[in-house]
């Protein structure tokens, strides 16, 4: 526990430090080793958060919240859309024995993330955001060591990622999400479902054209995952895009790929911000994100 206090500010420590040092042992006294690591990615997110000032009663952690859901959506949507390309290449009988390895690993490490974000948006985010980014790490050791790509090449690729994971992860947990999926066996239905619509988008057919699709299906099924709490604080123009930043620098790739979905993605986006600008100055309603 010792080390795990060493990640907060000094001062936050001298004044809570045995408070949060008693409140561990107690949650973690008698407890199974899962129980036990769980808590301690706890205190790890509690102590960064803390370390940044992203807590629910500054701007900062507001807005934090305002994109965490949105970013987990993305993310996992721009995982689906990697891994349509990584599967169809490793399973290809001209790529070389020594690519087709790592390319399959990149597709079991991406689908880590997509689980993960599902995880997430289902209500168990602090579970879900830490598989996201197991997830994540995974992938750039891949990215490093299998396919040599250096590491200019994996922070290219690969730092928009880790920066919307980080998102998630380090929303204030006041402010996270409430569950919207209750049970276990809700949640087995959903990672069932999850891993079936990656498998179709993945495994299936697509022309190149329309290859937005990877990213655009699992969004909006992300989206109605999150349900409408994750639309509760876009009260202004600026909050829907700032919701958007995610899906538009994630799929940047997608876009140059894909000639449709990149417009129409950009027409709705800018279609919804005035609708909410217009709607607000018409209600004359005070927006959640400016509280």
């Amino acid at each position: 526990m010792t080390a795990l206090l060493k990640l907060y500010p000094a001062a936050f420590r001298r004044e809570f430090g045995d408070e949060i040092a008693e409140a561990y042992r107690e949650a973690t006294h008698d407890a199974g080793r899962a129980a036990r690591v769980r808590e301690a990615l706890d205190v790890t997110g509690h102590a960064l958060r803390m370390r940044l000032g992203l807590s629910s009663a500054r701007r900062a952690g507001q807005l934090m919240a305002v994109l965490a859901p949105f970013a987990a959506v993305a993310v996992g949507a721009s995982a689906v859309w990697w891994m349509g390309l990584m599967v169809p290449a490793a399973q290809s009988p001209a790529m070389p024995e020594q690519l087709a390895v790592p390319y399959a690993l990149l597709a079991a490490t991406h689908f880590v993330m997509v689980l993960g974000a599902a995880i997430a948006l289902s209500g168990r985010w602090a579970a879900g955001t830490w598989t996201v980014l197991t997830g994540f790490m995974a992938t750039a050791v891949v990215d490093l060591f299998r396919l040599g790509g250096g590491l200019e090449v994996t922070a290219f690729f690969r730092t928009p990622l880790l920066l919307f994971a980080l998102v998630a992860l380090l929303c204030p947990a006041d402010l996270r999400p409430q569950p919207r999926v209750r049970t276990a066996t809700g949640l087995g239905a959903v990672a069932l479902w999850t891993t079936l619509l990656t498998a179709v988008l993945t495994l299936g057919p697509l022309p190149d054209t329309v290859g937005g699709l990877r990213f655009a299906v699992p969004a909006a099924a992300g989206l109605a995952l999150a349900g409408r709490q994750a639309f509760a604080r876009l009260c202004t123009a600026p909050a829907v895009l700032l919701a958007a930043l995610p899906f538009a620098v994630l799929g940047m790739a997608v876009w140059s790929w894909d000639v449709f979905t990149g417009p129409v993605l950009l027409g709705l986006l800018l279609a919804a911000a005035a609708s909410v600008s217009i709607r607000r100055r018409r209600s004359g309603r005070h927006p959640v994100t400016e509280a």
